[in-house]
């Protein structure tokens, strides 16, 4: 295992690391200052007429030249598959816009610093990931939710350790991304066993920068997820201590709009939620041939490709009641348990796809 993922995870066209999360949560202020009096708009529209947001009453404004910029997460997702599939942009140009790709990104922070600073409008990740967003004022809205599988991501440890369940992480160091999936998993995992999150030492890297460190045995345990999750299990022999179906965790699927985008082109933001929709239906009925697709672009050994095409995930949904629902409980339990300073109004970062 000393070179896990290196040749994988190295390979992306962002030659940057993830900004560390307190230096992600600044960048994510100083940006949304700047977007504030927009976001105050859009808030107050939703508020003032109890609905997620009121652009279905605004005029669609010309889409000529209109380039939709979408920042695809690594890894697996109906981003992708619209990118490679050309679906994306023969959608929006029978809207009169088109699509820019950008990416991969290697998870969700360092694409929502580039949408606070305005340089993308698309974007899709996790909703613990959103949540910890959202408490930094990030200028966006949730237009599309999707369940997560339970048994494609969790906790690692390496295949010879020592630790054979939760409880043996007291005192370990356990590799998590800072206020999102990883860190997550880590704290389900260990309420469930009744053991305090203070015992057990968090070591915060982005899952690229977390391959090598795992590897080298710097660090006892790894929280984390799809292709890296995949990759370590079946083709590095990790073994997995708790799945996220383990330890009931409830963190999903969302797809984000900059709400300047949304005001404008509410039209494009539906299309680009029917395409993402399609693909993930196509990707379900069609298992093994997204997989090769994913496969083919972040190199995953045919093994890899096989465990992942087990493990495809839901179809994406517009934000209703239980949604938000579903989200205020994560967000209470972040709370509650430090992760996050203060509790975000959920219903000022979501947007019914459906009334747009």
């Amino acid at each position: 295992m000393k070179n896990l993922f290196e040749a994988e995870l190295f390979n992306y066209h962002i030659k940057r690391r993830a900004l560390p999360s307190a230096l992600f949560f600044l960048t994510s202020t100083m940006a949304v200052a700047h977007n504030a009096a927009t976001a105050k708009s859009i808030n107050s529209n939703s508020q003032s007429s109890g609905k997620s947001s009121s652009v279905s009453q605004l005029p669609e404004p010309s889409t000529d030249k209109l380039k939709a910029r979408i920042a695809i997460i690594r890894g697996p997702g109906s981003y992708f598959l619209a990118k490679v599939r050309n679906t994306m942009n023969q959608e929006l140009q029978g809207k009169g816009s088109s699509v820019e790709w950008l990416g991969p990104f290697p998870a969700f922070s360092p694409a929502a610093e580039a949408l606070n600073a305005g340089s993308i409008d698309f974007t899709g990740g996790s909703t613990t990931a959103a949540i910890s967003a959202m408490v930094a004022g990030s200028p966006f809205k949730i237009f599309g939710y999707q369940v997560s599988g339970r048994d494609g991501s969790g906790v690692l440890v390496q295949k010879n350790s020592g630790i054979k369940k939760v409880k043996d992480l007291v005192g370990k160091k356990v590799i998590v991304n800072r206020g999102g999936t990883g860190e997550y998993l880590l704290a389900k995992a260990l309420e469930k066993e009744k053991i305090p999150l203070e015992q057990v030492q968090r070591v915060y890297l982005g899952p690229a920068d977390a391959a090598p460190v795992f590897a080298s045995g710097k660090a006892d345990a790894w929280a984390v997820w799809g292709t890296f999750f995949a990759t370590a299990v079946v083709q590095y022999e990790a073994r997995v201590l708790a799945t996220a179906g383990d330890i009931g965790s409830e963190n999903d699927v969302i797809y984000i709009v900059h709400n300047d985008f949304l005001k404008k082109y509410p039209k494009v933001v539906k299309a680009v939620y029917d395409v993402v929709r399609r693909e993930s239906q196509w990707s379900l009925t069609n298992a093994k041939e997204a997989m090769r697709i994913y496969g083919k672009e972040f190199k995953l050994a045919q093994a890899v490709q096989q465990y992942m095409s087990e493990r495809m995930e839901g179809l994406p949904k517009p934000v209703g009641v239980a949604e938000i629902e579903k989200m205020n409980r994560v967000s209470d339990w972040f709370y509650t348990k430090g992760i996050i300073p203060k509790k975000p109004v959920i219903q000022n970062f979501v947007v019914d796809v459906t009334k747009i």
